[in-house]
């Protein structure tokens, strides 16, 4: 089995950095970064392009950008009719992906960022056809840990609620550190330190106390009168639960409206 990569960009790189062996080959169209990525990686095959046919238990794993995706699919029909196909685009459903590569044995997952350290949340889903999951399942392991839902709507909304939720929790201890230095004088290095120490910590409480919620856990920091209830007290004015909300309704609307913008007629069922 060899597992066939068409894109070689950051996601795809975090994938097969973990695989990393001569059953790997990678398809990268961009010449000096293919010739970058021979030289980090000699045991992976790298090529500029797909030009040989591929067997039935092979995997493709598809990892380019939503709006090259007809394109690279059309461009590598004729090769990959017999193999699975495993899609980490977003936003573009299975159907279409059916319909662009005249094969029905599409999995879509969604992992995030930090599967590059082998904390990833993987989101997967299964069309019918499919029949060697177990070997796709193995690959994700390798990332962290994997959801599978029944439902290809699932991983719409596994982009807001894991695929790009790692920004938001960068973003919030982007603004913690810019507090820190703008309000209390603090140097830019002695800020992030303190407020990386803290959010480790804050995740170490909740790992080491699994039996209490993070309801509890944060009800223990905020005495009642305290300096921590005001704090709380301005995120609850500025309804920060609804922002977060409405942010990540945003985020399943975008992928939502990606599907649309390529959504086709039934998928080809070549089973």
């Amino acid at each position: 089995m060899k597992i066939i990569f068409i894109g070689g960009g950051n996601m795809a790189e975090a994938i097969f950095s973990k695989l990393n062996d001569s059953n790997i080959i990678v398809i990268q169209r961009n010449l000096s970064k293919l010739e970058k990525l021979k030289l980090q990686y000699p045991q992976i095959n790298f090529l500029p392009k797909l030009d040989f046919n591929t067997k039935s238990d092979d995997l493709i794993l598809l990892a380019i950008k939503p709006y090259d995706a007809e394109e690279a699919c059309k461009n590598i029909q004729q090769y990959t009719q017999s193999s699975s196909i495993i899609s980490i685009v977003s936003g573009i459903n299975c159907q279409s992906l059916g319909t662009w590569l005249n094969n029905a044995k599409i999995c879509r997952a969604m992992p995030n960022t930090t599967s590059t350290i082998g904390l990833g949340a993987t989101a997967i889903y299964f069309t019918p056809t499919i029949n060697n999951k177990q070997n796709i399942l193995d690959i994700f392991l390798k990332l962290g840990k994997i959801y599978q839902f029944e439902s290809e709507d699932k991983i719409d909304q596994m982009t807001a609620i894991s695929g790009s939720s790692p920004a938001y929790i960068f973003y919030f201890i982007e603004s913690l550190i810019q507090s820190a230095i703008e309000q209390f004088g603090l140097s830019p290095e002695l800020a992030k330190d303190i407020t990386l120490q803290v959010v480790k910590g804050s995740l170490g409480m909740i790992e080491a106390n699994p039996s209490i919620s993070i309801e509890q856990l944060r009800s223990n920091v905020t005495s009642k009168k305290g300096t921590t209830e005001q704090a709380i007290k301005v995120f609850e004015n500025y309804n920060l639960n609804k922002i977060i909300y409405d942010a990540q309704t945003a985020c399943y609307n975008r992928a939502k409206e990606l599907a649309r913008l390529f959504a086709l007629p039934a998928v080809i069922d070549n089973e």
